[in-house]
């Protein structure tokens, strides 16, 4: 991972959110659900061909935290750049009658959603709106975690790409406060981009798929506290 861009990052985003009087900030952080999308039979590229005896069956629990600004681009239309940390990756665990085998990706990603907003209901202390954007998310890490029989074991994957680029479709609820706004988020995501490489010395499988295809995957759900816009003047 390229720290400059790491830091770049975080500076450009944190310019966006103090140099606009019409921003508000807001910090949230929830539940996050991912997994990664191979061709079928086509994950042992990527991962090697010890994954063939695993059971694919459930997606990866873990979390994302970070912060997000609205700029009002209109009545109805608003603009939401984020920077946020998410764990994602696959879980390919596999439970047996006498062990069970713990077979897991973590990759560590800074994610940059820029979303756009359309608001659906405008009450008086309430909205809504549905939303849709790109994000670039930097892979900060990314370990491999097995454990068999009691050994446990973390490995360092060198071919998780450093940036994955892709879309994101969600709905927000907005509900005001004394003093803030409470939001409430549900998206989903998906990569544009093949995010992993295949291994080095891979030797393709005869009758596997011929096109390489490893698209991560996201669903998350989020809460939250935007504050009240501290740069507004009073009327």
């Amino acid at each position: 991972m390229n720290y400059k861009i790491f830091l770049t990052s975080i500076v450009t985003l944190l310019f966006l959110f103090v140099s606009s009087a019409s921003a508000q900030i807001g910090i949230k952080g929830g539940l996050l659900v991912s997994d990664i999308a191979f061709q079928k039979d086509g994950q042992e590229q990527y991962l090697g061909y010890e994954i063939g005896f695993l059971d694919h069956r459930k997606p990866l629990y873990s979390f994302e935290v970070g912060a997000a600004a609205i700029f009002d681009l209109s009545k109805r239309f608003d603009f939401q750049p984020e920077l946020l940390y998410a764990l994602q990756g696959l879980n390919y665990s596999t439970e047996y009658l006498y062990d069970n085998i713990t077979y897991k990706i973590n990759i560590n990603y800074l994610k940059i959603p820029l979303l756009f907003r359309y608001k659906v209901c405008m009450k008086e202390k309430k909205r809504s709106g549905v939303y849709a954007g790109p994000y670039t998310s930097f892979n900060l890490k990314a370990v491999r975690v097995m454990e068999l029989e009691g050994q446990k074991e973390k490995t360092d994957m060198s071919n998780v790409k450093d940036v994955d680029f892709g879309a994101i479709l969600g709905y927000s609820l907005d509900l005001d406060l004394p003093s803030g706004q409470m939001i409430i988020d549900l998206r989903f995501g998906y990569s544009l981009i093949n995010m992993m490489s295949p291994l080095d010395g891979n030797i393709p499988w005869y009758y596997g798929p011929s096109n390489e295809y490893a698209r991560n995957i996201t669903i998350s759900l989020t809460a939250g506290y935007r504050f009240i816009n501290i740069w507004s003047k009073n009327d």
